[in-house]
């Protein structure tokens, strides 16, 4: 879900909003995390979660009072992870229906009297289903079946479909 909310409002931005080199540098950070290891990836979240990690030294040096976060071991850290390493997949997928829609369909919408939000959602969302459904069939069973992040950055906490998986091995 977190996926889809992310994702699909990037992939607008970056196939109707944005134009030239701005789009490039936006896609370029999109498809980053392709490039490094996913181990990699979760131990960098780690260092930014922990107690004393980069999170929590940002926040403390902003902020006027003393402020302890530490989300390892947690849910919250476990969904972040999550979410980093496969939002990509729901953004490609989605942008590539969004640029195939004609910008004619929508101004049609909005000429025969649609506020931007039915256009959105009586053009848009309807035109871009296909890449939704890609997006979501393609990052479910990754992440049902994901073990690194849960036992990395959740530790014990709750059970996962990929650590029961995992313990069976």
């Amino acid at each position: 879900l977190w996926c889809v909310v992310i994702g699909y409002p990037a992939a607008y931005v970056l196939a109707k909003v944005l134009k030239g080199r701005s789009r490039e540098a936006i896609f370029l950070l999109v498809i980053l995390p392709f490039w490094s290891n996913g181990l990699v990836r979760i131990f960098s979240w780690a260092m930014v979660l922990r107690e004393g990690g980069i999170l929590d030294t940002a926040l403390n040096a902003v902020l006027p009072f003393k402020i302890n976060i530490d989300l390892m071991y947690s849910y919250p850290a476990v969904i972040i992870g999550l979410v980093h390493s496969y939002v990509p997949y729901m953004v490609l997928t989605c942008y590539l229906t969004l640029q195939a829609i004609d910008d004619s369909l929508i101004e049609a919408g909005r000429s025969l009297g649609a506020s931007r939000r039915q256009v959105l959602w009586r053009v848009i969302i309807p035109l871009s289903m296909p890449g939704l459904i890609a997006g979501a069939a393609l990052i479910f069973v990754p992440v049902v079946g994901s073990f690194m992040e849960p036992r990395i950055l959740g530790g014990r906490t709750g059970t996962f479909y990929g650590t029961v998986i995992e313990d069976q091995f």
